[in-house]
């Protein structure tokens, strides 16, 4: 009787790769809506519920819109960036520590993990803000962006550093936990100070170069800027977003590079 002829070619280490990401990223899934009752919901109902609130409360006041946009654009387009940011930082914050007990097996490397959960926010991200689009569109909002190259380009600069922080933070946290703490801390504060809920121009120009360090204001200015028709933010630079990105990432990988396997080990 013939036995069959298994298939003894050799794998590539981008092929391993692919299938090491796309099992974590199916695990990632399960694992993250899987257990809630509503699942995937979860993810459109927390920025839903964070824009109708702010746009209700503009609304009361009688506010007319920020930058010549209606207000629930132009939060929409600051907030969601800005959630997406915090969920890329936060999860690849614990992208190791969640994923523990897979590092027995030798393709699963920390940032196997890191790729994965950035694609799982990178994602969910973009649906949610397509749903949101269509959800403008049909309340009688113009929420077509008015330069669509210039906001991806701007989306693309905020995930690379989204992803480098997320790193840096993860290999610091592993030698020192209070880091996980003052994530925690920083992430509220850096949303009133990273004009998500009131454009630069709003903040008295004595006290506008300060804000500009933030590259977080660069990004949403710029998104903004790219979406909002007639939208003007002149002090802010993608060059600045861009540079600043380019040395976190340089630097977040090199203590990568330096600790991975004192990740593992710990």
């Amino acid at each position: 009787m013939n036995k069959p002829i298994l298939n003894q070619t050799p794998r590539t280490s981008l092929q391993v790769l692919r299938d090491v990401v796309f099992g974590l990223l199916i695990r990632e899934l399960k694992t993250r809506f899987g257990r809630y009752r509503l699942g995937y919901a979860w993810a459109l109902l927390d920025p839903l519920l964070m824009i109708v609130f702010f746009s209700l409360i503009f609304g009361l006041r009688g506010h007319s819109g920020f930058g010549g946009a209606p207000a629930p654009l132009f939060i929409a387009t600051g907030y969601l960036p800005f959630i997406v940011f915090k969920n890329v930082v936060s999860k690849l914050q614990t992208a190791v520590s969640g994923n523990m007990g897979l590092f027995c097996y030798r393709q699963v490397t920390p940032f196997t993990t890191f790729i994965a959960r950035f694609m799982l926010e990178t994602m969910v991200g973009m649906m949610v803000g397509a749903i949101f689009i269509l959800g403008l569109l049909w309340s009688g909002f113009d929420a077509i962006p008015a330069d669509p190259l210039q906001v991806l380009f701007i989306y693309i600069l905020l995930m690379m550093f989204s992803f480098s922080l997320g790193i840096l933070f993860c290999v610091i946290g592993h030698s020192f936990q209070e880091a996980n703490k003052f994530l925690r801390l920083v992430m509220m504060p850096l949303m009133f100070i990273s004009c998500v809920m009131h454009p630069l121009i709003a903040i008295p120009s004595q006290y506008q170069h300060w804000f500009l360090w933030n590259p977080l204001v660069h990004a949403l200015e710029l998104i903004r800027s790219g979406w909002i028709a007639g939208y003007s933010s002149p002090y802010v630079s993608w060059e600045y977003l861009a540079a600043v990105t380019l040395i976190l990432l340089t630097f977040a990988m090199s203590c990568y590079r330096l600790s991975h396997r004192r990740l593992i080990a710990s």
